[in-house]
């Protein structure tokens, strides 16, 4: 069995050295770690997905299980640095037995606060796969820790968690067209080459999202995956024959945040409210480029948000998680509120953005009128 380090870029794979493999592990862009090396961390990597996941490994591999005798099916494994963020460190891992190459993902995590979010969302993915069964998040096989530099004198202690990989399911962001500077949608394809969305694929990835979203929303506890950012590369897209696809990457935490708004008990219909308000604003918010300014996405965002959310309830009550008309009672409802009434409440969510991106605050504020009038058309023209 051969096992080979590599970088992900948009070129393709590039292969690490010796002399690159020694250089020191980054906590972040500019922050080496004090003794770990990059080397480490793929060696960790490598333990943990062939030792620590090994039962977990046997059952994403294909093929009968009494065919098998573990690691000795396995033929090549390459594993490829893809993404560091704030908190997580993302790797790809391909592995080739007797059959079809199989990709997982291995998160990994190295600092106290890092390593508290990766349990959790380990816990949530599990959780939602076993109470819902939806397919639109990466199922998670196993989790541990690995003490790094295996054998080391001096060592530290990661997190990792290894999940599904969505084969051919790209990020996007908002960006600017050299030629006209207007806002346009930017699939980052590493493997056919970047291309920008057209608008109907654009509203097309925003109407799905909010779908997503409105699906794992849970309508007697008010729990909801939160919190998700287009900037943070949530949701992934495939573009195909087939037309698109979409897939969101994470569940980062599952809660209520009504409890942010009131300390009495709430009516189900006004967090219905709460949940698709919010919805119609993290909807228009992403990083231009996914690291450049804060961006506000343009108007389509309002009608393809408010799609998504009445497909998603739509399909909700065929899965018989929403009462008989209730879709009915909620279009009602938005539909009863005024513009001026829309604005007391969108003015409240400061208590959800406090603490995040600062930029954000401003951005809303500034558009929050137009916003409101816009969406306020676009409820009043549904029928269900």
């Amino acid at each position: 069995m051969t096992v080979t380090y590599l970088f992900s870029s948009p070129e393709g794979d590039i292969p690490l050295s010796p002399e690159i493999l020694r250089k020191p592990f980054l906590l972040k862009p500019s922050v080496p770690h004090s003794f770990l090396t990059l080397k480490d961390y793929f060696d960790a990597i490598r333990h943990f997905v062939l030792k620590d996941c090994s039962k977990a490994l046997s059952r994403v591999l294909k093929g009968p299980p009494e065919e098998r005798t573990g690691r000795d099916d396995l033929r090549e494994v390459r594993i490829r640095s893809e993404k560091h963020g704030s908190l997580y460190h993302l790797a790809s891992v391909e592995i080739f037995d007797r059959d079809k190459p199989v990709k997982l993902t291995v998160s990994s995590a190295v600092s106290q606060e890092g390593k508290g979010c990766l349990a959790r969302e380990y816990e949530t993915l599990k959780g939602l796969h076993d109470a819902l069964d939806l397919p639109y998040l990466p199922r998670v096989y196993a989790k541990g820790e690995i003490e790094c530099p295996v054998g080391g004198k001096k060592t530290e202690t990661f997190v990792m968690m290894s999940g599904e990989w969505f084969e051919d399911y790209h990020e996007w962001h908002i960006t600017r067209d050299r030629e006209n500077q207007r806002q346009r949608v930017l699939i980052w394809d590493l493997k056919d080459g970047h291309r920008y969305a057209s608008e109907g694929e654009a509203c097309e990835i925003l109407r799905q999202a909010s779908r997503i979203l409105t699906l794992y929303h849970d309508p007697e506890t008010f729990k909801q995956i939160y919190p998700w950012h287009h900037a943070a590369g949530d949701f992934v897209v495939k573009t195909g024959e087939d037309g698109i696809h979409v897939r969101l990457t994470t569940a980062r935490d599952y809660r209520s945040i009504m409890d942010l708004f009131s300390k009495e008990a709430v009516h189900p219909m006004i967090a219905w409210v709460y949940f698709f308000l919010n919805l119609t604003l993290k909807m228009r918010l992403d990083r231009l480029d996914g690291v450049g300014e804060t961006v506000w996405v343009e108007d389509y965002a309002i009608g393809a948000a408010t799609a998504g959310f009445f497909e998603g309830l739509s399909a909700m009550k065929k899965a018989g998680r929403l009462q008989y008309g209730m879709e009915n009672e909620i279009l009602a409802l938005f539909q009863t509120i005024s513009e001026a009434e829309f604005e007391r409440i969108f003015r409240s969510f400061h208590l959800l953005y406090e603490g995040g991106d600062p930029a954000e605050i401003p951005l809303l504020q500034a558009n929050l009128k137009n916003h409101i009038r816009i969406l306020v058309q676009a409820l009043r023209a549904i029928r269900l």
